[in-house]
């Protein structure tokens, strides 16, 4: 196997192997109708309740999204009616230059929120992991199918990785305003502190082989940066995955990574069956410090050894990370030590979301929502249609339908109970993967294109009607006071008058 491509395949499944309990964020949480996550991406929607507390096991999600490798374009039916690896049909299905793995999770520590007036606060505590590996085609189709299928000097294999993985603290300040009883604005300024980042670009990579004696060359353009908390030695693109053993030992820096971020939005409410929103969420970026990094760029680099040619090898990713990362030759990297480097930043995946619903009645409300994916220069649109309703004022559902070239499309669905200051929620945002948990792994993870849950148990305090339902009971208050006082009034005359009468 060539040791240039053991080196970034190393890279890519040590990095996923520490994410592989991640999600992507669908929206469909926030529109349990009693639920207080209204505003978890817009934080100008009106939470609908006077104080929120969660802690640790309020808002835990985790899922994994896969665009490109799915189960029906590896296998296929010979004359004998068994199912075989195909591996021209697999390495065909891919995309060109855009196939993602894509990994997030997220998990609030600490949830505090309390109105005081037409103002809502809020605090957020929150710890997430987001990573994407991106490739290309050839990146797997050089492993699958070898590399005589690359002959000549104009047909070279396109040989493109990219890889992000950052894993991260957020502390987020919250504060909604009702400007008036049916516009509401918000906004959540939010301090990051990065934990471990890993970044790897392949770009403009090439391997070229000989046609007549299958010799092999490369063009060589590789940059890897890596960043953390903890106080490890990282030498060699080796040590990666034991800097996370810093832990353990209580050698961490929680000061040296930091970012900003912002959320920020507003929701109208024209009246009790519609209303639209809008909002940007994840606006920001992590500085990170003190950074180990590894730059190769070489031209015509002759390669000798030889590579994977059993597909099951990569699919069930039973690979020898330890031999693959020895066995890095001299001539293709020099080394694999890591040198220090400048700092970098990373930017979060920034969301620009729009909505509106119709609500016929509590029991069925249509919600429409647009978002559309702002990264590294490239804007993905997702659109989603969902219902939802309340039941015996207890019981919150909710469906939806989502179409995204980030995310894929998926069937969603969630269930909540609300009981006093009690709410219990749990919701998937690809409800046809979760039969598939019973298949095998490789079924399982490929079958379709997302898979993903959320749950959480969160308080709440005192239902929020708005500010001219509140001016409205406080009027009525105010004129059971006045009426009381009057009759009080009226009863001591009565009895004032009566004792006159009885002296006379």
């Amino acid at each position: 196997m060539k040791k240039l491509y053991k080196f970034l395949v190393v890279i890519a499944l040590v990095c996923s192997s520490f994410v592989a309990k991640a999600q992507n964020d669908g929206v469909i949480f926030t529109l349990l109708p009693q639920l207080p996550y209204v505003n978890y991406y817009n934080p100008g929607i009106r939470v609908p309740y006077n104080g929120v507390i969660g802690f640790g096991i309020s808002n835990i999600g985790v899922s994994v999204y896969n665009s490109s490798i799915k189960y029906s374009n590896i296998y296929t039916t010979n004359a004998a009616g068994e199912d075989v690896i195909d591996a021209a049909k697999f390495i065909n299905s891919l995309d060109d230059q855009d196939n993602v793995f894509n990994f997030n999770f997220s998990m609030d520590i600490l949830n505090i929120g309390v109105r005081y007036k037409k103002m809502f606060f809020s605090f957020d505590w929150r710890a997430r992991i987001g990573s994407d590996f991106v490739y290309s085609k050839d990146f797997l189709g050089f492993f699958v199918l070898g590399n005589g299928h690359y002959l000549g000097q104009d047909n070279p294999c396109d040989f493109n990785v990219q890889l992000d993985v950052n894993a991260f603290a957020e502390y987020g300040i919250g504060f909604q305003y009702d400007v008036n009883e049916k516009l509401t604005v918000g906004i959540r300024p939010k301090l990051l502190s990065g934990i471990a980042s890993v970044t790897a670009d392949n770009q403009r990579t090439k391997i070229f082989t000989d046609e007549n004696t299958y010799a092999m060359s490369a063009d060589v353009n590789l940059d890897v940066k890596v960043s953390s908390i903890f106080k490890s030695e990282l030498y060699r693109i080796g040590d990666i995955s034991k800097m996370f053993d810093s832990v353990s030992n209580g050698t961490i820096n929680a000061s040296s990574n930091l970012g900003l971020g912002i959320d920020f939005g507003a929701s109208y409410v024209h009246n009790e069956h519609w209303g639209v929103a809008a909002g940007v969420y994840d606006l920001g970026y992590i500085k990170w410090k003190n950074a180990k990094v590894k730059h190769v760029e070489k031209t015509a680099v002759t390669l000798n050894d030889a590579v994977y040619t059993d597909i099951n090898d990569i699919y069930t990713l039973k690979l020898d990370y330890k031999g693959m990362l020895d066995q890095i030759v001299d001539e293709v990297w020099g080394n694999d030590s890591l040198v220090d480097g400048s700092d970098y930043k990373t930017y979060l995946k920034t969301r620009i979301m729009a909505q509106g619903y119709y609500q016929f009645n509590p029991m069925l409300r249509f919600t429409g929502i647009a978002q559309f994916y702002a990264f590294k220069g490239k804007v993905k649109p997702a659109f989603t249609l969902a219902y939802s309703g309340l039941f015996l004022n207890h019981l919150n559902l909710a469906l939806s339908y989502t179409m995204s070239n980030y995310t894929g499309n998926a069937l969603g669905t969630g269930l909540g109970l609300h009981f006093g200051a009690f709410n219990f929620y749990v919701v998937s945002d690809n409800i046809l993967a979760m039969f598939k948990t019973a298949s095998y792994t490789e079924e399982f993870a490929t079958s379709y294109q997302s898979a993903g849950a959320r749950l959480g148990v969160v308080f709440t305090i005192g239902k929020y009607h708005g500010t001219k339902k509140v001016e409205k009971v406080k009027e009525e208050k105010e004129y059971i006071e006045d009426m009381k006082v009057d009759t009080e009034k009226i009863d001591k005359e009565k009895e004032e008058f009566e004792q006159q009468q009885k002296k006379q």
